[in-house]
């Protein structure tokens, strides 16, 4: 997958100029943050009114992304932002995005089980949507599971 693998054209289409160009000086601005990158799809943050997740899929085009624009219009800003910054990408900058989560993961295993409850504690105390997350998911596995 090279750093082209999204149509802007096709997405200038479908947000129209206005929307586009607002896409464009999100991703100009650095309001994207690559979190994932594979064959399969391209994950990032977008810094906009809140953090937005936005997902793209490289072997159709499609994108989603999380923020009430989408949801109510389809494909946003945060879409097209993030479709220009992978777009960027030289073949090295690729490669460093393909392996970020799984440093990240090669980090967490040497921390330890009580390192871990710690640092999962302070983002629930830093972060409310963490807290909530947490405890939404906060009943213990069963032996059957």
């Amino acid at each position: 997958m090279a750093g082209t693998a999204f149509d802007l054209e096709a997405l200038l289409d479908l947000t129209g100029p206005k929307v586009f160009a607002r896409g464009e000086a999100y991703a100009e601005a650095g309001h994207v943050d690559l979190v994932q990158v594979d064959a399969d799809d391209v994950v990032a943050h977008v810094e906009g009114t809140e953090t937005y997740v936005v997902r793209l899929t490289p072997s159709n085009g499609l994108g989603l992304c999380t923020c009430p624009a989408f949801e109510d219009f389809g494909t946003c800003k945060h879409v097209v932002a993030t479709a220009v910054v992978f777009n960027g990408l030289n073949e090295a900058e690729i490669r460093a995005a393909r392996g970020r989560l799984a440093r990240l993961r090669d980090g967490l295993e040497l921390e330890g089980p009580a390192a871990l409850v710690e640092r999962i504690l302070g983002l629930a105390r830093r972060f409310p949507e963490v807290l909530a997350e947490l405890e939404a998911t906060d009943e213990p596995a069963s032996p059957d599971r």
